[in-house]
């Protein structure tokens, strides 16, 4: 058996799941089984939604990727998969980006749609935003200036005694060609190809990978708009609809029921101690480094120290 761990989960596996981070582990009640198997054709409980390519109701979910996969989740502890392509790559790619995100509403977790980088202080600046807002270039030139990699895409943010915590998802990054060409602090062995045309590349960085929950210092909002780089705080009022917009496969909230889980979460995380910024780039033009470099100037130096 091979034993992993993201998102806060322990997770065991009959075989061998590479993106996830090796991590050993007591055998105890509180495991993700992963297995090979056969996925039934519908779930054995009341259908709740039926979204493109998934049926769910709260304790159940099924995926079918047509020419990918079937996944069968129940009960936030136990996930089957039935092959249907041999590319292990790919049908392990929605593994990453959705089935672990299901176990999660099961677990009544909720996950958000960020990227982040750990600051020397030893807390984490998350980035969030509409997919393609830049959250994965911008943390990966913020690595290029010496900042360490937490987490992308996804991460879990949980409130404790008024302060927020994040705990990663798992050491992989994924980035546009463009982003490749000027990142400084990955070897090409480290970059593994798009798993087909039209996604991103992965970076792993297995090596700089952090389990531990770590104190969220802040979290940026990315945007496009206007023809200049600009900075501005923001109130934890305003930013409740944000946080809101960034749940992570927030289209699951109402057939799971989670309606409760997202007005507790997002209000706890909005009332913590950490703070809010809008960081607004020109639209279509290369300008994550100047992003970068205002990101640090203006946010970084004021609550990194």
């Amino acid at each position: 058996m091979f034993k992993y761990f993201a998102l806060g989960m322990q997770i065991q596996s009959e075989f061998e799941i590479p993106g996830l981070f090796p991590f050993d582990f007591p055998e105890n009640d509180d495991i993700v089984m992963v297995e090979f198997g056969t996925v039934p054709d519908t779930l054995q409980n009341e259908i709740l939604e039926v979204k493109p390519f998934s049926t769910f109701n709260e304790r159940e979910f099924i995926f079918h990727i047509p020419e990918a996969a079937k996944y069968y989740i129940t009960d936030g502890n136990r996930v089957l998969i039935e092959p249907l392509s041999d590319n292990l790559d790919e049908v392990l790619f929605y593994l990453y980006t959705g089935v672990l995100a299901t176990v999660l509403y099961q677990k009544n977790i909720l996950p958000f749609h960020v990227s982040g980088v750990v600051l020397k202080n030893n807390t984490v600046l998350l980035f969030a935003g509409h997919q393609r807002a830049g959250k994965s270039s911008t943390s990966i030139m913020l690595q290029n200036r010496g900042y360490l990699p937490f987490t992308d895409d996804t991460a879990v943010l949980q409130v404790s005694n008024g302060h927020c915590y994040a705990t990663s998802s798992y050491p992989i990054i994924r980035a546009m060609e463009r982003t490749l060409e000027k990142q400084m602090v990955y070897s090409e062995e480290e970059i593994t190809p798009k798993i087909k045309e039209g996604f991103k590349f992965g970076i792993n960085f297995h090596k700089k990978f952090i389990p531990e929950q770590l104190p969220v210092s802040g979290i940026v909002f990315l945007s496009e708009d206007g023809d200049e780089v600009t900075i501005s705080p923001m109130k934890a009022a305003d930013a409740i609809k944000l946080l809101k917009f960034n749940v992570y496969r927030k289209q699951w909230v109402h057939g799971m029921k989670k309606e409760l889980l997202e007005f507790q979460t997002i209000s706890q995380i909005a009332q913590s101690k950490l703070q809010f910024f809008t960081a607004k780039r020109p639209w279509e033009t290369d300008s994550f480094e100047s992003l970068a470099q205002a990101i640090e100037d203006q946010i970084i130096h004021q609550i990194g120290k």
